[in-house]
């Protein structure tokens, strides 16, 4: 497995990060309107109180069910500003508006600053290169595009690694229509339509590497020659967990020799990569947290870190600059994984595995191509 030059860009989350973050977002002068307003009612003074993450645990975290919907109600209908310091805003080269893919009602609107952002750049390149994803190719995405943060990520990694990129947009709220109200027949020829535009591309255009979500990539050997794809040195996936049997078949039998990495996470919050393969994986994919930018920690009802190995509810912690999101319980569950093998060393923070939706998958509700 090919490493990296340059060591790895993230670290285990120190309490200088998180009083640093917690002071710029609750600064009286120059905070986020909008966490300046929840201190205020909840008097809890997390400027002056906030040393270190156990603090903010306490005294920022949002707190049971009715804190977070009202935050989600927030973030859905106020302005983006509101969520962001004055300082940050003025100084900022841009501040990338985006959306969540709205599967959980109207869209959730949240910001990608421009330090974050190149953060974002540099620890995919990191867990690209770690898992052998060569430079300098074309690169094939098959996913929303729009207002969700996905899309504008994978033109730039492949712009900033060499090539260029193609891409084929994806709609994930009229697929949701589509499931919702019972148009099988529309949800069909929608994911036959992808299809078809994919194979012009690939019949025409020299493609090194395939994005698109884990959902697509489980379709792909039904609705594409692999043949076509003659030149595909890695693939890329992303959205809902791929299966392990599914993950083998890729790596073993349709694509053999050809890297098959995932990444996590949301438009909203950030992104993670899965650890590198390795053969005790049992094809399972495993994630790690781009810490200290991303915390993801997997609970119980309750709010308690599960033992390792145990699956739970995924909250999401995102400490930048330009975006706060304090314990966020998100719609997936996963399980929590103690580090092991080549990476754990290097990242020996807590891990996630096999992340999923349960309203999708216990439900028999089909997620579409996301």
């Amino acid at each position: 497995m090919p490493r990296p030059a340059t060591p790895s860009p993230l670290h285990a989350v120190d309490d200088d990060h998180v009083r640093r973050v917690v002071r710029r977002h609750f600064h009286p002068e120059t905070g986020s309107p909008f966490w300046l307003e929840r201190d205020r009612e909840l008097g809890a003074n997390a400027y002056e109180k906030v040393g270190g993450l156990a603090d903010a645990m306490e005294l920022v975290a949002l707190r049971d069910a009715e804190d977070q919907a009202r935050y989600e109600e927030a973030v859905r209908r106020r302005p983006v500003e509101d969520f962001i310091p004055r300082d940050v805003l003025a100084r900022e080269e841009f501040l990338w508006a985006a959306q969540t893919g709205g599967t959980t009602g109207v869209p959730k609107h949240g910001t990608w600053g421009s330090t974050y952002w190149r953060n974002v750049l540099d620890w995919s390149d990191y867990f690209l290169d770690l898992h052998g994803v060569e430079r300098g190719g074309n690169w094939l995405f098959m996913g929303p595009m729009g207002p969700h943060t996905t899309g504008r990520l994978v033109v730039s990694y492949a712009e900033r690694r060499g090539g260029r990129c193609f891409s084929i947009d994806l709609d994930p709220r009229i697929v949701k229509v589509f499931g919702e109200e019972g148009m099988t027949a529309s949800a069909d020829r929608y994911v036959r339509h992808i299809w078809d535009q994919t194979e012009a591309i690939v019949r025409s255009q020299d493609i090194d590497v395939l994005f698109c979500t884990s959902r697509l990539l489980e379709m792909l050997p039904e609705y594409l020659e692999p043949s076509l794809l003659p030149g595909l040195r890695a693939i890329v996936h992303a959205g809902t967990t791929l299966e392990p049997e599914s993950h083998r078949i890729l790596r073993e039998e349709v694509f053999p020799g050809v890297p098959v990495v995932g990444m996590y996470g949301t438009s909203t919050t950030g992104v993670s990569w899965q650890k590198p393969f390795e053969p005790e994986d049992d094809h399972r994919v495993v994630y790690i947290p781009a810490s200290p930018h991303i915390l993801l920690d997997v609970v119980d009802e309750d709010g308690t870190d599960v033992e390792y190995g145990e699956e739970g509810w995924v909250r999401v912690w995102r400490l930048t600059d330009d975006q706060l999101i304090p314990g966020f319980r998100e719609r997936d569950r996963a399980r929590r994984v103690r580090p092991y093998g080549t990476a754990a060393e290097t990242h020996p923070w807590a891990w996630i595995g096999d992340p999923y939706s349960p309203e999708f998958t216990e439900s028999g509700r089909v997620e579409g191509v996301y």
